[in-house]
């Protein structure tokens, strides 16, 4: 089982061998030092014709010589860059994730007390964070990062739309490869090696105690909430309307019936907006996030007016309100998403 599943993690490394990647980088590599060293000969060549006025001939053909030589270069580094970078952009096509899962809040924390206890002496293990609204090029020292990350789990990365940055726990024999995405921002980025994985930051993130605020925008029914802990919200409402269901014919009875419809969520939408300005009212002060889910139009058109100091997250999740079971929605919103890479 073991064999089989270092079979399956080494297939993005033996992809990068085959296709020419790693002789395309190293070749780049060589053509830009080589650039630099054209570009010395070129400046050169230029003292010496300044210098001279016996040797102005040899001194003007090593210039040319010298400039000719520096331009065939960059059109050939342009070239490998840009095969390099198609290469790239096909690739994620070509890979995938060995598995995708929601994790609950507990399930996440307990995962990764787990994944702490994991020790690897022969070679360091990698974390690295990038927090929300950034991106693992905007790292500090990130070249050096790339160097030690295969394209294959690079490529991946590219693929996750994450509106709350993840964390990568990676060690380059591919025992462990997996990145979680958690359901509040990550707000610091960075990356370190040693011995053991750094969960710390990760697991304080979701044990801290935070007063969220939340929105699920539904034509006809939303919700709102607000809730200091985990588990269950210490105030909500559910926001019902009569909202016409789409017309599926058309002519002049559809316009109509569109028109109407348009007039019934305008209506929905103002009864929404006003439970969510007092929601928002009454816990001021202590709101740290809003998280909002559901229909993405609706939804913004809701919160034009939410104060620009409440930081909002928009989820991805498919929230559905069940009446019966109003915490569940706390449960899916705080969830995180954790691959396989």
């Amino acid at each position: 089982m073991i064999e089989k599943e270092k079979i399956v993690d080494n297939i993005s490394s033996i992809f990068n061998r085959y296709s020419g990647k790693e002789e395309m980088e190293h070749e780049i590599n060589k053509l830009r030092s080589h650039i630099v060293e054209l570009e010395l000969d070129v400046r050169t060549a230029n003292i010496r014709y300044e210098k001279s006025t016996e040797s102005e001939k040899k001194a003007v053909a090593a210039k040319q010589e010298a400039e000719e030589s520096l331009k065939a270069a960059e059109v050939r580094l342009l070239t490998l860059e840009h095969e390099l970078e198609k290469q790239r952009e096909d690739a994620p096509g070509e890979l995938s994730f060995n598995r995708v899962d929601h994790f609950s809040r507990q399930r996440t924390i307990e995962f990764l007390h787990a994944l702490s206890s994991f020790k690897q002496s022969s070679g360091p293990l990698i974390t690295v964070h990038v927090a929300a609204g950034e991106s693992l090029d905007g790292i500090k020292d990130s070249e050096s990062l790339k160097e030690q990350i295969d394209v294959g789990t690079i490529a991946l990365i590219d693929k996750v739309v994450s509106a709350t940055g993840y964390v990568l726990f990676y060690s380059p024999d591919h025992i462990v490869n997996e990145m979680i995405v958690p359901p509040l921002p990550v707000t610091i980025s960075g990356w370190s090696t040693g011995e053991t994985f750094d969960t710390v930051p990760l697991i304080s993130l979701l044990e801290k105690e935070l007063g969220l605020c939340v929105l699920v925008a539904h034509a006809g029914e939303s919700f709102v909430g607000y809730s200091l802990g985990p588990e269950e919200f210490d105030s909500f409402q559910v926001i019902r309307s009569s909202v016409k269901a789409k017309h599926a014919k058309g002519g002049f009875s559809q316009r109509r019936f569109e028109r109407l419809r348009d007039e019934d969520i305008a209506h929905h939408i103002d009864k929404v907006k006003l439970a969510l300005k007092d929601m928002l009212q009454e816990f001021a002060g202590s709101i740290d996030h809003l998280i909002i889910a559901g229909d993405p139009q609706l939804a913004r058109e809701i919160t034009t007016d939410v104060p620009l100091d409440i930081d909002q997250i928009f989820s991805s999740t498919d929230v559905r309100i069940e009446k019966h079971n109003i915490s569940d929605i706390l449960k899916q919103l705080l969830a995180c998403r954790r691959y396989r890479l």
